[in-house]
């Protein structure tokens, strides 16, 4: 299975993201702009950390800490408390870090590797291996939340960031 693709889209995601951070402070960490909307702290670490575990089934340490997967994995809940997350900026810096190491780790991970069982079972029916859900985590995934995070900043108010190409819409 060749994740040449899942590169190119997280490589492009991950530049569509840049203006989408740029203007989050630790204000936005928890702030629920309408009722049901998640916050950009819980988005933002719920990437980070899908993205580290993407990386770890590359054989990668992980960058983000261990304690955040109790606030931010699958099953979790946003929390409209600012002081329960880290600063924005480490989690946004974490966020970078993750996506950039994904892409290299990918390109350079022994195909055989990603052969294996997904280890996240109750996404195993729809991503029977490692390899396809690693390349669901650096593409649909990740787009889908970005989108979340351009939604959340329509509604606080923020407006849409800047375009960085005319490939988007």
């Amino acid at each position: 299975m060749t994740m040449d693709h899942s590169i190119v889209q997280c490589r492009h995601f991950l530049s569509l993201a840049a203006p989408i951070l740029a203007s989050l402070d630790d204000s936005h960490r928890a702030l629920e702009p309408r009722p049901g909307v998640k916050t950009a702290g819980w988005l933002i670490g719920h990437l980070a950390t899908s993205g580290d575990f993407a990386r770890r089934l590359c054989g990668r340490p992980p960058i983000c800490p261990k304690e955040w997967r109790a606030l931010f994995n699958p099953g979790t809940r946003p929390s409209l408390q600012a002081a329960d997350y880290p600063p924005m900026r480490e989690l946004c810096d974490a966020f970078e870090r993750v996506y950039r190491d994904l892409s290299d780790s990918v390109a350079a991970v022994d195909p055989e590797s990603l052969a294996i069982a997904n280890p996240f079972e109750s996404a195993r029916g729809e991503f029977p291996t490692s390899g396809v859900f690693v390349a669901y985590l650096m593409s649909g995934h990740l787009g889908y939340h970005l989108g979340q995070l351009v939604a959340w900043r329509s509604a606080a108010g923020l407006g849409r960031p800047e375009r960085p190409d005319a490939v988007v819409a």
